[in-house]
């Protein structure tokens, strides 16, 4: 009964499970058994509690190692290595319409004009920020997908957006929801928190600046491609508040890497 590709994306989340079900990957809830057809996918897992929102270190010390280890796990051989295309004009235009369009909403508070520089360097990012190395991620990264088991382990579910990609993705996503969400923590400490969590995992040296350009170049590339689209309507400090975050990392990437394009 899903419409349009959404029983594809629980297909994959089912198939993930079941690449995972005999092994020791500590981030992921008990799956009881799963079944797949043409027609219906069944997945019965053991319940858990939300994990409750908190921005104290230790917290997020644990949040952040569970995602390294996801980072570091092995990547099951169904999923395709495929990279972020380029936006052809028509969606290009499309995505700055409605960026002017939820700004308009707010006359005479933001410089529409702005979004210029992006919507012609959009596809420029997407090629260098392409470049990031290639681990599994979760792709869907946010405190509401958190569970907490009788241990105090974290674990996490919804893997309908499981995929290859940069980590950078995941910490950018987290970071963001956490922002729209109205609590701030500093990026630094994240990444630190996730430098030492995966040096001490794989004994990779990660260098952090150049995680933080990839988030940057992340955020802008989702902000202007999607925001836009949840933004109607939403109070101006709200609209604010994602639009100046999509110009300051606009600036970063286009200062820090236009010599890497």
């Amino acid at each position: 009964m899903l419409k349009n590709d959404m029983f594809d994306t629980y297909q994959k989340e089912a198939l993930f499970y079941q690449s995972k079900m005999n092994t020791s990957s500590e981030y992921l809830p008990e799956i009881l058994s799963v079944e797949l057809s043409d027609d219906e996918i069944i997945i019965l897992m053991k319940k858990y509690v939300s994990l409750e929102r908190s921005n104290s270190d230790g917290e997020l010390q644990k949040i952040i190692n569970t995602l390294a280890k996801i980072h570091n796990d092995k990547i099951p051989e169904f999923l395709k290595k495929n990279r972020k295309e380029p936006l052809d004009k028509e969606r290009v235009d499309y995505c700055l319409n409605g960026w002017r369009s939820v700004l308009n909403e707010h006359p005479k508070v933001f410089d529409e004009e702005s979004l210029n520089p992006i919507a012609e360097k959009i596809n420029e990012i997407i090629c260098w920020h392409n470049n990031e190395d290639r681990v599994l991620i979760h792709g869907d990264f946010h405190w509401d997908n958190l569970l907490k088991t009788d241990d105090g382990r974290i674990c996490v579910c919804d893997w309908q957006n499981v995929a290859i990609g940069g980590a950078s993705e995941d910490l950018s996503f987290f970071m963001s929801r956490l922002g729209a969400d109205g609590i701030q923590i500093d990026l630094d400490k994240i990444l630190n928190m996730y430098t030492n969590a995966v040096k001490e995992i794989s004994g990779k040296v990660i260098n952090p600046e150049l995680i933080k350009k990839h988030i940057a170049a992340s955020n802008v590339i989702t902000t202007f491609e999607f925001w836009h689209e949840f933004l109607h309507g939403n109070p101006e400090d709200r609209v604010k508040g994602i639009f100046d975050k999509l110009i300051k990392d606009f600036q970063t990437v286009n200062t820090s890497c236009t010599s890497s394009m």
